[in-house]
């Protein structure tokens, strides 16, 4: 597989995940250069390898999914190949209102297709497309505040949502909301909402000391059986994580000893830290959890081609996110975490390291920045066809827990 393919979050008012935008790269090899490859390829491709090889519920569980189209796409009728109920037709922001792409679009709509504009700009000879559109996405990044104000009032003829695009702080989240926007995107959720003088709350006091329980390095089998049995919510929790379909036993486990038993001490810790680490972040837009999940994941997947330990970079993973689950400062929130592995520290407080390494491997992957993903793989044995399948691979395993 010559590509990469990756997802940004696209969230709604109450920060529940509304879609994705599928993100995607074609590799540059030798038989590849930035000249031969055009959009009409790239997206074909992409459609192929994201639809067929790798399946709709590895991509996304729920929601949407946005797909680029370029001018020839949409006069070839791609759309018509896909799932009308799960893709959106995301026309890029350089497609002209042009008679044949009207009629193109005016079919997919007359279809049950949904229609969005792309980093779009009202001008008087674009209005047609306005008028087929069901979204107007609109660059956080490349407008001014009041140029996005002057924007949206030339859209309340039209009956349509907006979507604020590249959204990077709470401030801007803040201020789309006011504006009215419907939808979100961009790594607003991600960044923690520092607070003078907060304090760790007696709930998450009692999460933190039982995360510090369970990764005590002295803790056995034994003591993980009494300690989860005398917590009424993590036994709730565990016996209904080991019984559901992801794990797929014949017989029901009633007992948390049998269930401990049957998943071993490495799991056992893995899955309560998972488990106590979302209860941290229940207040929290779901994506959240689900991303750091991911990450854990693929962390965990990855740790052979960075040097790494497989079940430190799971915790590295899983950290990664712990400033903006707690709204706190990363350096403060370790200070609670005191039994975490120095090198996660170290990585997660951006000293240099193989752990920092993989972490921005990571980042730079999940954002859209392949190019940079692409320069740190190249310093490891990893291929393009692994990082995708090892990709979809955490999503898959994430969406599992979190979305039934």
């Amino acid at each position: 597989m010559d590509f990469l393919i990756g997802r940004q979050a696209i969230l709604d008012r109450n920060g529940k995940t509304f879609g994705y935008e599928l993100l995607y790269r074609e590799s540059l090899s030798s038989s590849t250069s930035a000249s031969n490859i055009d959009g009409n390829t790239a997206t074909s491709r992409v459609i192929i390898n994201a639809f067929i090889n790798l399946g709709m519920d590895k991509i996304a569980k729920q929601g949407k999914i946005f797909i680029n189209f370029t001018k020839d796409l949409i006069l070839d009728r791609v759309y018509e190949a896909l799932p009308k109920d799960k893709i959106i037709i995301e026309v890029l922001e350089d497609v002209l209102a042009e008679n044949e792409i009207l009629e193109s679009l005016k079919n997919a709509k007359k279809l049950g297709y949904t229609i969005a504009l792309d980093d779009f700009v009202f001008l008087e000879h674009q209005k047609h497309l306005v008028e087929l559109a069901d979204i107007i996405k609109i660059d956080f990044l490349e407008l001014s505040k009041k140029e996005i104000e002057d924007q949206i009032k030339l859209y309340t003829p039209y009956n349509l949502k907006l979507l604020a695009e590249k959204v990077e702080t709470r401030e801007d989240f803040e201020f789309a909301l006011k504006l009215g926007f419907s939808y979100f995107q961009g790594f607003f959720f991600q960044k923690p909402t520092i607070q003078t003088k907060k304090d760790i709350s007696p709930y998450q006091a009692t999460i933190i000391k039982a995360l510090k329980t369970i990764n005590d390095p002295k803790s056995t089998l034994e003591d993980l059986i009494s300690f989860i049995s005398g917590d009424l919510y993590m036994h709730t929790k565990l016996l209904s994580l080991v019984n559901s379909p992801f794990f797929g036993l014949k017989s029901k486990v009633n007992s948390i000893k049998k269930a401990v038993s049957m998943l071993g001490e490495k799991k056992t810790k893995e899955w309560l830290n998972l488990l106590y680490v979302s209860k941290l972040a229940e207040n929290k837009p779901q994506e959240l959890i689900i991303l750091s999940t991911v990450r854990a994941k693929f962390a965990s997947l990855l740790a052979k081609y960075f040097n790494t330990d497989e079940e430190v970079s799971y915790i590295l993973g899983l950290f990664s996110l712990i400033d903006s689950i707690l709204d706190a400062p990363m350096e403060e929130v370790l200070k609670e975490f005191n039994y975490i592995d120095k090198k996660i520290k170290e990585a997660l407080l951006g000293k240099e390291n193989e752990y920092k390494k993989l972490l921005d491997f990571i980042k730079a992957y999940e954002n859209g920045d392949f190019e940079a993903a692409q320069k740190i793989a190249k310093q490891t044995k990893l291929k393009n066809e692994n990082i995708n399948n090892y990709y979809f691979e955490a999503i898959e395993f994430s969406e599992n827990i979190y979305i039934t």
